[in-house]
């Protein structure tokens, strides 16, 4: 595969170098995704809250995809500081739930489960059991999204929301393991 330099405001999101392939199908993932949640949804695109919401859900599955990308996973591993941070601003979630008038106690619970699980799977960089503890968490964190009842539409975000924090930041999926 052929990678080209990315510009420097976009490294946060896509690292340093990155390939034509990587980046349009993270794009075409959000869009579509964004549209299908949009569709199941029935949400009206007539107020500023719900657009910042449909921007910031378009977010969740940009970072879903891009976060498994060789060009995203070396910026963060060369740089662990910036790996705690992202996991630790991520607060898109609660701010879904709270544009699109959800209940924030579940939104919360969520984000806490997220934002713990990631930390325990970033702790272990570098580590041979990294997947192997990502992917359990990931799965209890599934069985906790089904048990909270949650709308099909803000199942579907949280659930790409864990699995871009959970799964595809936290883990180092291109290092050798020892």
């Amino acid at each position: 595969m052929k990678y080209f330099k990315t510009p420097e405001f976009l490294h946060e999101v896509f690292g340093e170098k990155q390939s034509i392939l990587e980046v349009t199908g993270t794009i075409l993932f959000a869009l579509v995704g964004s549209w299908v949640i949009y569709s199941v949804a029935e949400i009206k695109l007539d107020n500023w809250r719900a657009i910042l919401a449909f921007i910031l859900i378009a977010d969740v599955l940009a970072g879903c995809i891009a976060n498994f990308t060789l060009g995203t996973n070396e910026f963060y591993t060369k740089r662990p500081k910036n790996r705690l941070i992202f996991i630790a601003i991520h607060v898109h979630i609660i701010v879904i739930a709270w544009l699109l008038s959800q209940p924030l106690d579940t939104a919360l619970l969520m984000w806490a489960y997220t934002i713990v699980a990631a930390s325990v799977v970033n702790a272990l960089h570098g580590k041979s059991i990294q997947g192997f503890i990502a992917a359990n968490l990931m799965c209890y964190g599934i069985f906790l999204l089904i048990y909270l009842s949650l709308p099909t539409w803000f199942l579907m975000v949280s659930l790409f929301f864990m699995i871009k924090v959970l799964f595809s930041f936290a883990v180092d999926h291109y290092r050798q393991s020892a």
